[in-house]
């Protein structure tokens, strides 16, 4: 059975969902909004994770209304919790991109895709550095209204930069 760890934000509750829609050997490493450092700590963790389990694919995935990413998009009350501040500053700064070039009525689904895509960035150059093998990663957001899974925007979509000539 194919092994498979999916990065999620514990506020999400998607374990029991993940469990019943995808039939692997799921491991969970969680953190508030997928805010976590891949620092040199966290990623010997997740080598022994994915060497011991032998772990083919990784996931990062978010709830369409997840609590941590909501609050920074309004009233920024878990902002002093430590190690959500630069989360909060990317958020933000990723919705006065996004209220510019894209369309209002699924500006939180582009949000949670620029987020996702660069995290998933970020996690793929230091799996590299580990020389751990071919790991696919992927996003996903959970649609609560339609109890799906939905893939993330590509990251050709969802970019720091836009220039109109």
């Amino acid at each position: 059975m194919q092994a498979h760890l999916y990065f999620i934000c514990p506020t999400d509750q998607l374990e029991t969902i993940i469990d019943n829609s995808y039939r692997h050997k799921n491991y969970y490493y969680t953190s508030l909004g997928n805010s976590l450092k891949f620092d040199h700590k966290t990623l010997n963790h997740l080598k022994g994770l994915i060497l011991k389990h032998s772990i083919e694919e990784i996931s990062l995935v978010l709830s369409e209304n997840n609590h941590i990413i909501r609050d920074a998009l309004t009233s920024r009350g878990f902002s002093k919790i430590r190690g959500l501040g630069e989360l909060y500053r990317e958020i933000m700064k990723q919705k006065q991109f996004t209220d510019i070039v894209w369309q209002k009525n699924n500006c939180s689904f582009t949000i949670l895709s620029h987020y996702l895509n660069k995290k998933i960035q970020d996690l793929r150059i230091q799996l590299d550095f580990l020389d751990l093998g071919q790991i696919e990663i992927r996003g996903m957001i959970y649609s609560q209204r339609e109890k799906v899974f939905n893939n993330i925007y590509s990251d050709l979509i969802c970019r720091d930069y836009f220039s109109l000539n």
